[in-house]
């Protein structure tokens, strides 16, 4: 209304202003009619302003929505309509922000995703330590629950050497890395630094867990230490008895004999280390499984009667209670190879008058062979560790009953992996050993030599 009264007014006035200028005959009349004229402009205008008042209203009301991430229905004017232009670019723009939302919440659904399901721990800190996110592997490489609420990050991270990197990166300004221990896992950290704006930066903490990246790494460094001294064993056996006898003592026939048998064995033991690591070697570099129908019963016997002078000569008692008709599909070399190299072990750290047992047992999906002795046995301690490269238990180490390379059950865990079976040990000291071997029926060669790649 005040509005109304004041355009009313003001085209009064201009009116009564055109009046007195033109000066008419009949001046109150004039003036009368430029007031009611100036009265329906007034109307008009205020009509005019109205009608806009009410199409910006609308229009106001449509962009507030869009701005408070509603969905207001679209705004439809006349073709005529002076508003129907800004009208359809505000609609388009409300197309525009959906098709964006969309999207948005797509790549979140899929970042999400990513972050839930990636085995590499992620934790966001800003600049006041706070903690803005964290995955499920970090949870548990912390071995703690994460709250989804903003919180310093040292209620999550309690050891001391990741909550030193993290400060560091956020006093420093500046990328840490850094290889520590995170409850028993070796994990390669990092706190990498990054600024949005002067005033604005983050924290990125990765956590990797590298334990069994170590753990060969650390495989490696002992095979090949290993390996050095046990050829360094043998040669320099046959080196210093070599020099003894170049020195005088081959003029001793005695000695000569004594010597040059200590050569001959020490000899042989080379030559078995060697052809023990290029065997292993062989087996890494992923040899394929040649399978077919084996006669197993016959190969066992074979193997019983080739082993039976070592047996004879270690007082030790063959049993072979195999059928000698079973059959079993097969790679016929690495059987022989596992069976020999069981075997053999079986004799050696057995005990006089001991015996050595083969029975073999059958299933509609596996074939089982058990070999028992009633040897030495192996503690509980070196179990778990008896088929890992060169190493030897204690007992027949620091006794010294036997030589080898330490690579016998090494060499038998990868054929029989090679052929889909399993291989189990059990000892007990001053009783016996007894291995089993499990294979399947039936074998696939391609999956067998897969498995022998891979393996």
């Amino acid at each position: 209304m005040r509005r109304f009264i004041g355009v009313w007014l003001i085209s009064g006035l201009t009116n009564s202003v055109l009046v007195a200028l033109v000066q008419p005959a009949n001046l109150t009349g004039a003036w009368i009619v430029a007031w009611l004229v100036g009265l329906l402009e007034a109307a008009g205008i205020a009509c005019g302003l109205h009608w806009a008042d009410q199409r910006i209203g609308i229009l106001t009301k449509k962009v507030e929505g869009i701005r408070h991430e509603e969905e207001p229905a679209h705004v439809l004017l006349s073709p005529h309509d002076p508003f129907q232009q800004l009208a359809l670019q505000i609609n388009y723009l409300q197309t525009h922000q959906r098709k964006i939302q969309r999207q948005m919440a797509g790549q979140n659904q899929e970042f999400a995703t990513l972050l839930d399901y990636l085995p590499i721990g992620v934790m966001v800190i800003d600049r006041y330590r706070k903690v803005e996110l964290a995955n499920p592997a970090m949870e548990q490489f912390l071995q703690h629950k994460i709250s989804p609420r903003r919180h310093p990050f040292t209620q999550d991270v309690q050891q001391f050497e990741l909550a030193s990197l993290i400060n560091s990166a956020l006093t420093e300004r500046q990328t840490q890395q850094h290889v520590l221990k995170v409850n028993d896992r070796t994990v390669d950290a990092r706190a990498i630094y990054t600024a949005t704006s002067q005033d604005y930066f983050q924290v990125l903490v990765l956590l990797y867990d590298v334990t069994e990246v170590y753990a060969v790494e650390q495989m490696q460094m002992d095979f090949v230490s290993n390996a050095s001294h046990e050829l360094k064993t043998p040669v320099t056996a046959i080196s210093g008895f070599a020099k003894t006898l170049l020195a005088g003592a081959q003029n001793d026939p005695e000695k000569r004999s004594e010597f040059l048998h200590i050569i001959d064995q020490q000899s042989e033991r080379l030559v078995e280390l060697i052809n023990d690591v290029l065997t292993i070697s062989h087996l890494e570099s992923g040899n394929a499984v040649e399978v077919s129908m084996v006669p197993v019963g016959q190969q066992i016997a074979t193997q019983v009667t080739l082993l039976a002078p070592l047996a004879q000569v270690n007082q030790v008692t063959l049993v072979n209670q195999v059928d000698s008709a079973f059959m079993a599909v097969t790679d016929q070399r690495k059987l022989d190879q596992i069976l020999k190299n069981i075997m053999s072990n079986a004799i050696k750290y057995n005990r006089p008058g001991g015996t050595v047992t083969l029975t073999l047992a059958q299933t509609p999906q596996n074939w089982t062979l058990t070999i028992a002795d009633t040897g030495i046995g192996i503690g509980p301690q070196d179990q778990l560790r008896v088929f890992e490269r060169f190493y030897r238990a204690d007992v027949s180490h620091s006794n010294q009953l036997v030589s080898g390379s330490g690579l016998g059950l090494a060499i038998v865990r990868e054929l029989v992996q090679s052929l889909n079976g399993k291989i189990n040990l059990q000892s007990q000291l001053g009783v016996g050993t007894t291995v089993i071997l499990t294979f399947p029926v039936t074998a696939d060669p391609t999956t067998n030599s897969q498995n022998a790649r891979q393996s």
